[in-house]
This record gives C-alpha cells, sequence and structure tokens, in this order.
C-alpha cells in the first residue's frame, strides 16, 4: 500500500467521511499534502463546531484556511 492511502484512511476516520465521493477528496489531498500538513487541516477542520454534520465541507474549508496560513505566514 503506499504511504498516502494509508494518511486518506486515517483522515477519513478522523474527520469521519464514509462516502466514497469524500474519500476520493482525502486521497487526492493526501497525495500532495505532507502527513504533518493533512493533521494540520484535520485539527483546523475540527475546530468547527458544524464539522460533524458536514465532514467533507469542513475539511476543505480547513484545506483553504491552512494553504492562506502558509502563503501569509
Amino acid at each position: 500500500m503506499l504511504p498516502f492511502v494509508s494518511v486518506a484512511l486515517a483522515t477519513a476516520e478522523k474527520m469521519e467521511i464514509a462516502d466514497k465521493k469524500g474519500q476520493g477528496i482525502l486521497m487526492r489531498f493526501a497525495k500532495m499534502y505532507s502527513p504533518e500538513k493533512m493533521g494540520h487541516i484535520i485539527e483546523v477542520a475540527q475546530s468547527f463546531n458544524w464539522w460533524h454534520s458536514y465532514p467533507t465541507a469542513a475539511f476543505m474549508k480547513a484545506v483553504g484556511i491552512v494553504n492562506k496560513e502558509g502563503k501569509n505566514g
């Protein structure tokens, strides 16, 4: 198994994303980003009080925030 696959599956478990479309999104980002960055994205996503209702949307919003932090910081 490729390393990014295990990162994506662990992210799906932590973010409680069970649908195939959401898991596909996670696979794509796990392939591009380091495990450390994925962990930071999870932390940011879970800081939203609505992340349980919309985990994929929370993940995508967190990706945008983390990327913006990287450009500004």
